[in-house]
């Protein structure tokens, strides 16, 4: 059986990344197709929208060849109840072939062969992939678009993210993180599809990446400086999962103090967004703070994980694939940076930039501690 990936609205660069964490390796076919060894469960807990197919192929993109080919692709599926095609487009997809196009022809193939259709509630859905270049300016990628066409039956459990939106919980403020992206820095801290045994957040704000951490099962241990956080963050977990928080404390404190409280640990990932012109008054406090936090983090797991997300208001760095030593991050070069993380002990193997909006810039960072470079 062959399964594909496919990320639908995400960085291309950052969704690979992602895959690669949670699934393994595998086989690029289109930066945001992926032919991958496995379906997996946890393929429900990437950060943006994507597809997961199952009994996957790739199509002749000429309308003429698409009938032979559904008859020989679809000889091998058992279809026991009804069915439903959907088409998706990506960016400029393919000249000449719609989606309306496709699902008329694999819909009236698997019809004329006496299945049922179900649009509402199709106990199978068939979806194509109508892949082509960017339709507006991309993130740099290191892989080229050619257009392809794939189909598959699709296999998709539910998304990880909250019912209820972030704006909807008792405790908001306008900084909350993008439960899309707690997510997705928690699918970087896995480690060939294996997950962290916890998770330590040293500015959990209104408790997102915890939140998103019970979501995948993996128990957190919160602090923040602010009380009003904490508390603010106690009331939004209450709220979403009706429980305490016996194996998701959250505590009030310094991150200078967090190694002292929480003590060693193993397997432990680090994730946190940084207190950027938020809860510090100048870039060089934040810089501190984020050296206080890898600091701490060390002393507490020399094998871990860190992942992270760092301003910069440089935006030239979204013109190389590689960040250069004098780009701008958090307020000092992009070199200070990597070579304070080196010298406490932090390897960096991913800095990714993805844009914000004109003026900002974010960059995903993952690194690893000196005794987890395998």
């Amino acid at each position: 059986m062959t399964w594909m990936i496919t990320g639908t609205g995400w960085h291309p660069r950052i969704f690979r990344e992602e895959v690669r964490s949670m699934l393994g390796d595998f086989t690029p076919l289109h930066p945001r197709i992926l032919e991958i060894k496995r379906g997996n469960p946890c393929q429900s807990m990437f950060s943006e929208s994507s597809f997961l197919l199952e009994d996957a192929a790739v199509v002749p993109m000429h309308e003429k060849k698409i009938p032979d080919f559904l008859e020989r692709w679809g000889s091998k599926l058992d279809l026991n109840g009804p069915f439903a095609v959907r088409a998706t487009k990506m960016g400029l997809g393919i000249p000449n072939l719609s989606k309306r196009k496709m699902e008329e022809l694999v819909g009236r193939h698997f019809f004329e062969m006496g299945n049922s259709v179900d649009l509402v509630n199709p106990k199978t859905t068939i979806r194509a992939i109508i892949a082509g270049a960017p339709d507006k300016p991309q993130h740099l990628d290191s892989m080229h678009a050619e257009p392809m066409l794939v189909i598959g039956v699709e296999r998709n459990p539910r998304k990880p993210y909250m019912d209820k939106a972030m704006t909807s919980m008792p405790f908001f403020r306008p900084v909350t993180l993008d439960p899309k992206l707690a997510s997705l820095l928690i699918s970087l801290s896995h480690h060939d599809g294996k997950a962290p045994e916890q998770i330590i957040d040293p500015f959990c704000g209104t408790g997102c990446i915890s939140m998103q951490a019970r979501l995948r099962g993996i128990p957190t241990l919160s602090s923040d400086l602010d009380i009003t956080m904490v508390n603010g963050a106690k009331e939004n977990f209450a709220y979403v999962f009706d429980d305490d928080c016996i194996d998701y404390p959250f505590v009030a404190m310094d991150v200078s103090r967090i190694s002292a409280h929480w003590g060693r640990k193993s397997n432990t990932a680090f994730i946190f967004d940084p207190p950027y012109a938020r809860n510090s008054r100048t870039s060089g406090e934040a810089y501190q703070v984020f050296e206080s936090a890898c600091k701490a983090a060390m002393e507490i797991d020399p094998c871990g994980s860190l992942v992270t997300i760092l301003p910069s208001s440089d935006l030239e760095v979204l013109n190389d694939l590689e960040i250069s030593n004098d780009a701008e991050v958090l307020g000092r070069s992009w070199g200070d940076v990597n070579r304070m993380l080196s010298d406490l002990g932090w390897m960096a193997d991913i800095a990714i930039p993805t844009r914000v909006h004109a003026s900002l810039v974010r960059i995903v960072v993952r690194a690893r501690g000196i005794g987890n470079q395998n």
